[in-house]
Formats: C-alpha cells, sequence, structure tokens
C-alpha cells in the first residue's frame, strides 16, 4: 500500500482486492483477514472493526524483490473523525486535481526540459544507460545516437517504455516513481542530449495520455 487506509470503527467494511503486477497477499491479521491479489481478478473481504487504533499487517505472499517493502498500515478512527477526515481528504484531492489540469495545461520550453531531463536522467536512468548515453553492449541498450530515441516515428513508444516499462527485460516502469513533468523531462532529454538532437520536446500531457491509455 502507497499510504494509509483510513477506516470507520463500528461499520462493517467491504474490501475489493486486486494486483497491477504479479500475486500479492493481503493480510491483516487483526482483521482476521488474509486474502490473494491476483491480476485481472477481484477477490473480496469483510470486516467489522471494534476499536479505534493502528492495526498493521503485511503482504503474505512472497512475491519479489520488495516484499520486505510492502508494509500495511490501517488506521481506524471513531465515525465523527473518520467523517472529518473524508471531507479534509476529498478537499485535497479536488486541490490536486486542479492543480494537475494547470500543469496538464502548461508547456515547459525546450531549455527547461532539458535542465530537469537531465537531473532526472543522472540521478534514475544513468546507471544502466550510463552518463554518456552509450548503454552497456548487449545489457543495457544504447540512446546515442541509435534507437528510439532518435526515430521521430517512435515517439510515442518511448514514452510509453519510460512510464510502463518492458517486460522480460531490467527495464523498471517509472510512471509511479517520477511525476508528470519529470517522466517528459527525462524523455525530452534523450531525445536531444549525446548529439540527438531531435529538436523534439514532451511534455506532461503527453505522458498523462500515455497513463490514460494504459488504464482503459
Amino acid at each position: 500500500m502507497d499510504r494509509p487506509l483510513v477506516l470507520p470503527v463500528g461499520q462493517k467494511v467491504r474490501f475489493l482486492i486486486t494486483s497491477q503486477d504479479v500475486i500479492h497477499s493481503w493480510w491483516v491479521p487483526a482483521f482476521a483477514v488474509k486474502k490473494d491479489a491476483n491480476p485481472g481478478f477481484i477477490n473480496e473481504a469483510w470486516t467489522l472493526i471494534d476499536k479505534p487504533g493502528i492495526y498493521r499487517g503485511q503482504c503474505a505472499e512472497l512475491c519479489g524483490k520488495d516484499h520486505g517493502f510492502m508494509p500495511i498500515v490501517v488506521i481506524a478512527k471513531e465515525p465523527q473523525e473518520y467523517q472529518i477526515w473524508l471531507e479534509q481528504t476529498q478537499i485535497a484531492q479536488k486541490q490536486a486535481y486542479e492543480e494537475e489540469q494547470k500543469l496538464l495545461a502548461m508547456e515547459m520550453p525546450l531549455d527547461e526540459l532539458m535542465a530537469l531531463g537531465e537531473k532526472t536522467y543522472l540521478s534514475r536512468c544513468a546507471m544502466c544507460h550510463q552518463p554518456d548515453g552509450k548503454g552497456i553492449d548487449g545489457v543495457f541498450p544504447a540512446l546515442a545516437g541509435e534507437g528510439i530515441s532518435i526515430d521521430s516515428s517512435k515517439r510515442l513508444e518511448h514514452i510509453e517504455i519510460v512510464v510502463h516499462g518492458r517486460k522480460g527485460t531490467a527495464m523498471q516502469a517509472f510512471g509511479e516513481q517520477l511525476t508528470l513533468q519529470e517522466l517528459a523531462a527525462v524523455v525530452t532529454y534523450e531525445r536531444n542530449a549525446w548529439g540527438n538532437d531531435t529538436k523534439e520536446t514532451v511534455q506532461a500531457a503527453d505522458v498523462q495520455a500515455v497513463k490514460n491509455a494504459q488504464d482503459l
């Protein structure tokens, strides 16, 4: 779970459990709930929490290298406190949505994208693809002067790979690790650094469009 789950006490709660990647298992011992989270399926569980407090659990399925970093935290509140939390959360979500729409409507110039893109690339991508973009032969593909980085017809594919990763390779998905601006900037950087000079830019709206297509 990316953040604590907040629930009211004294009310039956229905959980709908699934996964976007591999098989996990949602387990909170105090709730007597342990359900597998399977990609493409939705499992159901119920509980009723008697007392306010913090309840902890974890993924109970050995699901990969990040298995040890998948804690579950549930914060149970009295109904009145829960309602206040819910209203505050809805206000915050509305504000975040409005900020996101402003961001999507904004276009960054090439020089700003390149500056942010270089910073993002060096911190997230250079370890594999190397600071000079030449990669490691047979392991990590070069981005300098070849491949999708210089092919205008593969601009969309370039965004998709950075956002969603590529199964069966070491290329991980950065869509949930970086902001829309960072994703747009790093793809722009890869398409214009090291002499690639496509003069093409990628904006936050382009990245969001790729994310939306994946959700359909």
